[in-house]
């Protein structure tokens, strides 16, 4: 099937032939080029996804299924931004806490990552085994942003009707 320069930008390798293999180029459907048109957008229409997700009486399945990635499986923020993060929470805490002196260890890969957090597994220097939340920077701006978008479009329609 032809691909479209724009859906090609949103589905690298975009192919016609099936994929089961992760380290496969991923088979273009509509579900998934919307899929990744909405983490493109950014968290509040990551949430819609996770909407669409959790609805599967409201929605066909394709979509229901393709859209369950935003439930945890978005893009990563790299670990330099999500390490930037972690400091500054830290030092708001205690003036003098780095994350070396707080933990023995941080897995840089996500455990999962959604909307607006993504989860890292941490070692603390007592041995202890935690799992670190961090929420993605300037995200409560970024949904505010589109949250005032989509009430003037809704009522811009309202008026048209």
């Amino acid at each position: 099937r032809n691909v479209s320069p724009f859906f090609s930008s949103l589905i690298p390798n975009a192919s016609s032939s099936s994929s089961t293999s992760p380290s496969e180029p991923e088979t273009f459907s509509t579900p998934l080029a919307l899929r990744k048109l909405f983490e493109r957008m950014g968290a509040t229409y990551i949430k819609l996804g996770q909407f669409i997700a959790s609805s599967p009486t409201l929605f066909p399945k394709e979509y229901v299924v393709e859209f369950q990635k935003c439930l945890d499986s978005t893009e990563p923020l790299e670990w330099n931004v999500i390490q930037n993060v972690i400091s500054k929470e830290l030092k708001e805490m205690d003036k003098t806490a780095t994350i070396n002196s707080v933990f023995r260890s941080i897995d840089k890969v996500p455990l999962a990552s959604a909307s607006i957090a993504q989860v890292h597994s941490a070692v603390l220097h007592t041995g202890e085994e935690v799992v670190i939340k961090v929420q993605k920077p300037s995200i409560d701006e970024s949904l505010k942003a589109d949250l005032s978008f989509i009430y003037v479009a809704s009522r811009v329609l309202e008026f048209v009707q």
